[in-house]
């Protein structure tokens, strides 16, 4: 197995090695990631790259094959734009986990931030710990597995997909445009495909599905922002005209 070593090296230039070396090896080994950001950006082929350590924001965005094992920690925005390959994260995530994701498995084994799978689109995203806050907003496509429990606002505008939990208060966490039902005999088959492959360890009969509501059905809220007052007696909030 090769491997590399990062000492000073910036992100583009480690990126520029590992597309390279991809073309070469099956198999890649980065030591001393020092949590930099970026890290195996827009990767592709099938190798396999292991990271041991933590990395950064943006790991592994637009991945389009190879499989990135980060052995540590992830920053935000892992998985941002990945199209096709995995990405297996041994410990936690920071939020926005698996933006406008398109396709491949990105599997956490341990917790996520807010705003996991915001705008996906397509593939598998697994936390097997907890998630944050507004799980699954404005989704339009793929399935989120998470066997934690979730902040509140889960899958609000949802658009297509599914969103399924373990959590025992899952109804009165979910935004708008979604509802809660029973998950299906071929998401379970679905589902139980995946925990093999990743040995993970979970009945899937416990699982309930947030989807999004009929079409039709749609209700909107709209965001109105406060206004305060600066306490700054030499600033003016209100101008004569």
């Amino acid at each position: 197995m090769e491997s590399l070593t990062i000492t000073d090296q910036t992100s583009v230039e480690v990126n520029q090695m590992l597309r390279r070396l991809i073309k070469e090896h099956d198999e890649l080994r980065i030591e001393n990631p020092h949590s930099i950001h970026n890290l195996g950006t827009a990767l592709k082929g099938k190798c396999k790259v292991t990271i041991n350590g933590s990395t950064g924001y943006f790991t592994g965005g637009f991945l389009a094959g190879p499989t990135l094992e980060i052995l540590g920690n992830t920053g935000w925005y892992t998985g941002d734009n990945m199209s096709d390959g995995e990405i297996i994260v041994h410990k936690s995530t920071g939020s926005n986990c698996a933006p406008s994701m398109m396709g491949g498995t990105l599997l956490v084994r341990g917790n996520s931030g807010s705003r996991l799978g915001f705008g996906m689109k397509g593939g598998d995203l697994i936390v097997c710990g907890d998630a944050g806050r507004w799980a699954g907003y404005m989704t339009l496509g793929g399935r989120i597995i998470i066997l934690g429990k979730m902040g509140p606002v889960i899958g609000e505008s949802m658009y297509k997909g599914v969103i399924h939990t373990v959590d025992p208060d899952v109804e009165s966490k979910i935004g708008n445009n979604v509802r809660v039902v029973n998950i299906t005999e071929s998401e379970k088959q679905a589902v139980t495909a995946l925990f093999e492959k990743y040995q993970i360890d979970h009945p899937v009969d416990q699982f309930k599905s947030v989807i999004p509501l009929e079409s039709g059905r749609h209700k909107y809220t709209l965001f109105n922002p406060t206004h305060r007052q600066s306490s700054d007696a030499n600033v003016n909030l209100h101008h004569k005209i």
